[in-house]
């Protein structure tokens, strides 16, 4: 076990088998609520003698979190274990939003009903989290973000008081992952700095990060995905994305494909990565071709040819993509309906487009053109939304 710098939040715990010893450490004699996937089976939790919200993953959206919400704040805890993937992990640190003094679980909940992205006031975190993930890829337990899900999509809310005081990596709670999960993860944490790099207005030092860290997902990815060492690795070096310069510039929208398969992964109620590896080519090859819009073309070449000559990839960032999601077996999702692809347009635009800073300039038409031109299945992939649901339970 590695304990990384003090100074810096959140503390960074990881080695295999540690989760319970440090779960246990980090409440001890403490009120704690253990809010956790109900879906996955964590070893931690056996005979842990906590208060429990067992969540379903697949259902999670604005009704649940304002339902934890109610819970925290009828018996507030001193400390909030969240344990499962990036929607739990979100749902947990913005329920815990309702000690926030001056209601800001409220604000951030009303202005993410009229707006896509909702900056918090500038605070400390109200609550301790301790975020143990079971899922690889989206760094929620290391970053100040979280997706809410709300009628008009996901909405994007942040502040320093979403990130949380500690991020326990336990290849242990990792190990059931399938194999196509543990590539989609791997994949969502390259692109997050792929995208990062679309961007001229960042230093050598950043550059530099993101290429040694994406060289060390796609290689260990490649290697050793189904080991627990290979695994702690991977997600070892997600949270390293958040933790290093990698993802520093002065463009905080540079990874502009984000909002473009936040609006399919939505529409057609499909998996993010999914969404993602339907555009992603798409949206480089305007890049490549000069479209400023997207991202800057050198910045992105020059990040990808330093990394795709060692894994065998075509230098050329919209073909090396296409073959690395083709090589990994990321699935695209079913061919949209020209009704679709309309909606998609202008959910986009309204969102993220035109006067917004995130897509600036790039209106519903620029949107129908990329999502006609990108790689769509003729099989549905992912699954259908279903009516949030959690349960309140003491585990002895």
């Amino acid at each position: 076990m590695t304990r990384e710098s003090a100074e810096r939040i959140p503390t960074l715990w990881h080695g295999t088998g540690l989760a319970r010893e440090r779960v246990e450490s980090l409440t001890a004699g403490r009120e704690t609520l253990v809010i956790a996937d109900s879906a996955v089976t964590v070893p931690l939790l056996d005979d842990y003698g906590a208060r429990m919200i067992a969540v379903d993953a697949l259902a999670v959206d604005v009704t649940t979190v304002t339902d934890i919400a109610r819970e925290i704040v009828r018996r507030p805890p001193r400390v909030i274990v969240a344990v499962g993937g990036g929607s739990i992990l979100d749902a947990s640190k913005i329920a815990a939003l309702a000690l926030a003094p001056g209601r800001v679980f409220d604000y951030a909940v009303g202005h993410a009903s009229r707006s896509a992205l909702t900056f918090l006031p500038d605070s400390p975190p109200p609550v301790e989290i301790v975020a143990v993930p079971t899922t690889l890829g989206t760094s929620s337990e290391t970053n100040s973000v979280g997706i809410l899900k709300n009628e008009g999509g996901y909405r994007l809310i942040v502040g320093r008081s979403l990130r949380p005081r500690h991020a326990i990596i336990d290849p242990s709670n990792l190990i059931t992952l399938s194999h196509a999960a543990v590539r989609e993860g791997a994949m969502e944490a390259f692109l997050r700095l792929a995208g990062a790099s679309t961007s001229s207005r960042r230093s050598a030092r950043a550059n530099g990060d993101a290429v040694a860290l994406g060289r060390a997902l796609l290689e260990t990815a490649a290697r050793d995905s189904a080991s627990a060492a290979g695994r702690l690795r991977l997600a070892r070096l997600s949270a390293a994305t958040q933790r290093t310069a990698a993802l520093r510039g002065g463009d905080p929208y540079s990874a502009r494909h984000w909002y473009l398969a936040n609006e399919v992964a939505f529409l057609l109620e499909v998996r993010k990565m999914v969404a993602t590896a339907a555009v992603i080519a798409a949206i480089w090859r305007r890049i490549c071709s000069g479209d400023a819009r997207w991202g800057d073309r050198e910045s992105l070449e020059d990040f990808w040819t330093r990394i795709a000559g060692g894994v065998a990839l075509p230098l050329h960032p919209p073909a090396g993509i296409a073959a690395l999601i083709d090589r990994w077996g990321i699935p695209c999702p079913r061919q949209p309906s020209a009704h679709d692809i309309g909606r998609i347009s202008a959910a986009t635009e309204r969102a993220w487009g035109n006067h917004h800073p995130m897509l600036s300039g790039l209106v519903a038409q620029d949107f129908c053109d990329v999502l006609r031109d990108s790689c769509w299945s003729p099989q549905p992939v992912g699954n259908a939304c279903r009516p949030s649901t959690f349960a309140s339970e003491e585990v002895n």
